[in-house]
C-alpha cells in the first residue's frame, strides 16, 4: 500500500523523497510525515511522500515495492535526497544497510534521517571546513593530512549509522527471544492457547476437519511441508517474498475465504455478547506470511 503527496515541485534540485514505513496496518504513517515535513521545511526541501505499509524493518529494502518506487522516482527525476524519520524505518540489518549506502554513494545520493541527524550534522560541518581548507592550501602534505581526516570523519558517520542499525536489529531479536521464553513457560504450565497460524488453517482446510482441536500433529506437519514446498523453498531459491505472497493469495483463496468467514462469525458473536471487537492481524496479511516464511526458512 502506498500513498503519495507532493508539496509543490518548482525545482527538482530541492526536492526530496520522504520514505515512510509502518509495520502494522493500524499504525498511523502521518506521525512520521509530520516530523519529516517539518525537517524538509527547515531545509527548504519539497517533499514527495511515499508510504510503505505492512512491512517489517528487517525486510530487505530492495524487496519492498514502495521503496523501489522511491528509487525509480529519484532516478527518473534527478532527485538526490531521500529522507526518513529514522534509520530503522529504512532497514534494521547491517548487511542491508551497507548495500543501501553503496547504492546511494554510487549515484551521489544522500540518505537523511530526521531523528539521527545530530552527530552526522556535527561531523559534516567539520568535513566542510576541512574540505575548504584542503581547497585553499598549497601544501601537498597538508592536503594529504586533511584528506585523511575527511575520510576518517566520513567513516565515523557510517560507523555510527551501522551501530544504530545493529542496535535496532538486536532490539527486534531481543523482543522475540523474550516473547519466546514467556510462551514456552506458559505452554509448559498449560496456561496458553496457541493462536492458529496460516499453517493451522491450511491443515484444517486440507483435512476437512471442523475445528483446530481435531487436528493432529501429523496434520499440521503435512500442512507445513506443503507450505514449505510451495512458498519457503522458492523463497530460499531467490524468489522475492512479495511475489510469493501474491501467489499465496491466488492459490490459497479457499483457505483465505474460510478465515474471512471465521472472522465475521467471531466478530458478530462478540458483538452479541457485548464484548469489544479487537483488531487483529490477519493470518493472510503480508506481515503474517512474511513471518511464517522466515521462520520456516531458518528452521529448514
Amino acid at each position: 500500500m502506498s500513498k503519495t503527496i507532493v508539496l509543490g515541485l518548482p525545482s527538482l534540485v530541492t526536492t526530496a523523497v520522504a520514505y515512510i514505513r509502518v509495520s502494522q496496518e493500524d499504525e498511523n504513517p502521518d506521525n512520521q510525515w509530520f516530523v519529516i515535513r517539518e525537517y524538509c521545511g527547515r531545509r527548504g526541501l519539497n517533499c514527495i511522500r511515499l508510504d510503505e505499509v505492512g512491512v517489517s524493518r528487517v525486510e530487505d529494502p530492495f524487496q519492498r515495492p514502495v521503496f523501489l518506487t522511491a528509487l525509480r522516482i529519484m532516478e527518473a527525476n534527478n532527485i538526490s535526497i531521500m529522507v526518513a524519520e529514522s534509520i530503522d524505518r529504512v532497514c534494521a540489518d547491517p548487511e542491508h544497510y551497507e548495500k543501501l549506502i553503496r547504492y546511494f554513494a554510487e549515484r551521489g545520493w544522500r540518505l537523511e534521517f530526521v531523528r539521527d541527524t545530530d552527530i552526522s550534522e556535527a561531523f559534516n560541518r567539520v568535513i566542510e571546513i576541512f574540505e575548504r581548507l584542503k581547497g585553499s592550501t598549497d601544501s601537498a602534505v597538508m592536503s594529504v593530512v586533511l584528506e585523511s581526516q575527511i575520510k576518517s570523519l566520513k567513516d565515523m558517520i557510517q560507523l555510527y549509522h551501522k551501530l544504530k542499525v545493529a542496535v535496532a536489529r538486536e532490539y527486534v531479536e531481543d523482543v522475540r527471544r523474550k516473547v519466546k521464553r514467556v510462551i514456552e513457560r506458559l505452554r509448559a504450565e498449560g496456561k496458553i492457547y496457541t493462536k492458529p497460524t496460516i499453517i493451522h488453517w491450511i491443515a484444517l482446510y486440507r483435512t476437512g476437519k471442523k475445528s483446530f482441536s481435531e487436528l493432529t500433529k501429523s496434520d499440521v506437519e503435512e500442512a507445513e511441508k506443503y507450505f514449505f514446498e510451495k512458498y519457503v523453498k522458492p523463497y530460499k531459491e531467490g524468489v522475492p517474498i512479495r511475489r510469493l505472497w501474491r501467489r499465496f493469495l491466488e492459490i490459497e483463496r479457499p483457505v483465505i475465504d474460510m478465515i474471512a468467514r471465521h472472522r465475521i462469525v467471531s466478530s458478530e458473536l462478540s458483538k452479541k455478547l457485548g464484548k469489544e471487537v479487537r483488531r487483529q492481524e490477519l493470518q493472510t496479511s503480508y506481515l503474517a506470511f512474511y513471518r511464517v516464511v522466515k521462520k520456516l526458512s531458518l528452521r529448514a
